[in-house]
């Protein structure tokens, strides 16, 4: 994970090519409305550390739902802005932007490199609209999490197996899709 507010920019940007390029990470955090100063998505102190990921050719994790301090901050709007600046970066929607999940599945039609990964909020209400996409335009831009310690990973588990994902996605789900986007 890396916090372009407690590092400063120049540092979060060292910090980033450092996790990728000397430690072999795959991918990078960014919690925007948890930083000691809430960012949206969007932000211009993150468009940097995104374009720095689309040259390393690594994910952009960005977590937002909806214990994000200000909702406000919860906008899938602004992951439309990152997708159409950045197309080649892979982004991946962590917690699913909800509770707005139709904003965020529209997100993700428009844009193919727009990855959601809704965990435990598949499960909530109104989590079904997840699960449609999923098994329609959506099942390659689809990832599965557990939301673990929040929600048990043996139970997210065994229900992903019965929330109704066609078998063919399901196998996308579990693990083709990660695979793909993590180069492994």
């Amino acid at each position: 994970s890396v916090d372009p507010i407690e590092l400063g920019p120049q540092a979060a940007r060292a910090e980033l090519r450092r996790a990728v390029l000397e430690l072999g990470l795959r991918g990078v955090n960014f919690d925007a409305g948890f930083y000691a100063t809430a960012l949206r998505a969007d932000s211009d102190r993150l468009l940097p550390l995104y374009e720095e990921c689309q040259q390393l050719g690594v994910p952009a994790f960005i977590m937002s739902g909806p214990t994000t301090p200000d909702l406000a901050d919860n906008d899938p709007l602004a992951v439309d802005v990152v997708a159409r600046t950045f197309p080649k970066l892979p982004i991946v929607c962590c917690h699913g932007f909800y509770p707005r999940v139709a904003e965020i599945l529209t997100v993700a039609l428009r844009n193919e490199n727009v990855f959601i990964s809704p965990d435990m909020y598949m499960f909530s209400p109104g989590g079904r609209l997840y699960i449609e996409a999923a098994n329609g335009f959506l099942q390659d831009q689809y990832l599965f999490g557990t939301s673990y310690p929040f929600r048990a990973m043996s139970q997210s588990v065994a229900d992903l197996d019965t929330i109704g994902l066609h078998e063919s996605v399901l196998q996308k789900v579990r693990s083709s899709t990660a695979r793909k986007l993590l180069g492994l």
